[in-house]
């Protein structure tokens, strides 16, 4: 390595001569002093590692004050070493100087270990997004017309009747050579709707300004960032708007039914006084109804739980329950306080608390349960709510819908759904392929499947190890797919990490006939689909907006199940 480095390295020696403007170029100087540099490093080196002490006494002075450390850890630099720690314990006691973590500055003369760029851990999660079809659209609303029953069809109520096709040679009352024509039979019914879903407006914009963008010069492309953000904002605005959205207003729930009663041996009694009022709102992802009429109870201190049953309403997604307790005999909604959010279920237990005095109290008005220009999501299509709102016709909503299941999301409740879509009263044949739901019924669902029993009390399933086995077992089941006991198709499981506890959908993505001429059960139709906008710059800030132009369609909602008022528990306590 040395012998190829040295020619390079004394071409230099060209500019050192007495106007020298060029380096060496002569092969046989270059070749006599590459080999006299060589010889002379090699015996530099073994001078030092056989006579270090000598090779120190030769350092120029000046090295030696400025970089004493470098003689610290030998021996004969002990003495500068002791002289060095001496001097600084005597200027640290004279004049406060010494450097340390947190002096002379408290954040210490110290690098920051900044990892760039910024990182980004929140999910972006939108499976519905993402399964449904988007097809293209035109105009401001998308039509079609559907038939939805015929004659014999068993659907459509006496549209879809069965109906006696044998006729007689002869209709009542003709002969041969009576009135014309003979024997035409009789027409068959049919029923069909117009369906007429008006486009939405959809938008978000994200900014940053000048001094933002110029500032994460080396750390971030600020710009860049901003744009994504957009994008994955605009993506989960959308899954939410599939989910919830609705274009009228939910109704506030009918007073709730009270219960008191013994606690059981797993509950604890209650620690009101006088008597307990309680009311329940309706809530969706966006926003929350005004509170129902009160109910009240005599609440006995010390003595009983309250068992409290929710009168479910269309569009609603879970519910809020607020309670005070009062000696007079009535008490206002206003007069309530927040004591449980979020309930999916048909019944809670309120139990060993204590009565709130201080709180939330339900809103005076609708908080955003709806918007004029929303379309009608997932649950609006499938619970009916869609047609109180007007904009599905009569009829165009789910096949089989429940929504005060009142037990957890168990095979018995999913078998009578699937049972029910099937020939259920008015069923469209329907065989869904998906189960959404949420991540704590979907577990329940499991836990119901493998611990499922034979009618002696024995466990369903037996689990045979080898002796290999033993020491690598991976415990625990999950179902991924349940089988519809009446068409023997699986069902695949979503979870939905946007679905609130107490709900699930039974979904068909397709229909099982070939002439219906619908492609696919949901759409979502899109006169304009997302279109980013870079804003022209107008002061000191850079503008993105993204847009699109379209609707969530449904164009037979009766080939899907809705499954609500899903508990946590079967038995009380029921929160």
């Amino acid at each position: 390595m040395l012998s190829a480095k040295m020619p390079s390295l004394v071409k230099g020696a060209g500019f050192a001569t007495p106007g020298g403007v060029h380096p060496l170029d002569d092969d046989g100087q270059i070749f006599t002093r590459a080999m006299q540099a060589e010889k002379s490093l090699r015996a530099s080196v073994k001078r030092s590692w056989k006579d270090p002490a000598g090779v120190r006494k030769s350092f120029n002075p000046a090295f030696t004050s400025q970089f004493g450390m470098f003689l610290q850890q030998d021996p004969a630099g002990q003495g500068m070493s002791s002289f060095v720690n001496e001097l600084q314990a005597v200027l640290s006691a004279e004049l406060g100087k010494n450097i340390q973590l947190t002096s002379p500055l408290l954040s210490g003369l110290v690098p920051y270990d900044l990892l760039a760029p910024s990182r980004l851990i929140y999910p972006v999660y939108s499976p519905l997004r993402n399964k449904i079809p988007r097809t293209p659209g035109q105009g401001t609303s998308h039509r079609t017309k559907v038939l939805t029953s015929i004659q014999g069809s068993g659907v459509g109520g006496s549209v879809g009747a069965a109906t006696r096709l044998s006729i007689g040679e002869f209709p009542s009352g003709q002969s041969l050579n009576g009135n014309w024509p003979l024997n035409l039979p009789a027409a068959g019914n049919q029923y069909g709707v117009d369906v007429n879903i008006p486009y939405v407006f959809f938008g978000r914009t994200e900014a940053l300004s000048w001094l933002a963008q110029f500032a994460g010069q080396g750390f971030e492309d600020v710009s860049a960032l901003a744009n994504l953000l957009l994008l994955q904002e605009f993506m989960l605005g959308e899954e939410w708007q599939i989910l919830a959205s609705t274009s009228g207003s939910v109704t506030a729930p009918a007073a709730p039914t009270l219960t008191a009663r013994a606690p059981g041996s797993n509950e604890s009694a209650g620690s009101g006084s006088a008597d307990l009022f309680v009311c329940v709102t309706a809530a969706t992802p966006f926003g929350e109804t005004v509170a129902s009429a009160v109910a009240s109870i005599n609440w006995i201190s010390g003595a009983s739980v309250v068992d409290v049953t929710i009168a479910p309403v269309t569009g609603a997604y879970f519910y809020n329950i607020y309670v005070t307790s009062s000696s007079a005999s009535t008490a206002a909604a206003s007069s309530c306080f927040l004591l449980a959010a979020s309930v999916g279920g048909k019944k809670y237990t309120i139990q060993g608390v204590t009565v709130p005095t201080a709180g939330t109290h339900p809103p005076t008005a609708d908080t955003g349960t709806y918007s004029s220009t929303d379309y009608e999501g997932l649950l609006s299509c499938l619970d009916g709510h869609g047609v109180v709102d007007g904009v599905y016709p009569a009829g165009f909503q789910g096949g089989y819908i429940n929504k005060s299941v009142g037990t957890h999301l168990s095979l018995t409740a999913l078998n009578v759904a699937l049972q029910q879509l099937w020939d259920g009263p008015g069923a469209y044949r329907a065989d869904p392929s998906e189960l959404i739901c949420e991540g704590g019924d979907a577990m329940r669902l499991s836990t119901d499947v493998v611990q499922s029993a034979s009618a002696g009390g024995a466990g369903g399933y037996r689990i045979m190890l080898q002796q290999a086995d033993v020491s690598g077992i991976l415990a625990g089941a999950v179902v991924s797919q349940v089988l519809n006991p009446v068409t023997r198709n699986p069902v695949n499981i979503l979870v939905h990490p946007f679905l609130p506890q107490g709900t699930a959908f039974l979904n068909s993505y397709t229909l099982p006939l070939s002439w219906t001429n619908v492609a696919n059960v949901f759409e979502n139709v899109m006169v304009q689909d997302y279109l980013s906008v870079s804003w022209p710059v107008i002061d000191a800030s850079f503008r993105y907006s993204m847009f699109s132009y379209g609707t969530f369609m449904c164009y037979a909602p009766q080939y899907c199940g809705l499954l609500q008022g899903l508990q946590v528990a079967d038995t009380p306590p029921y929160s």
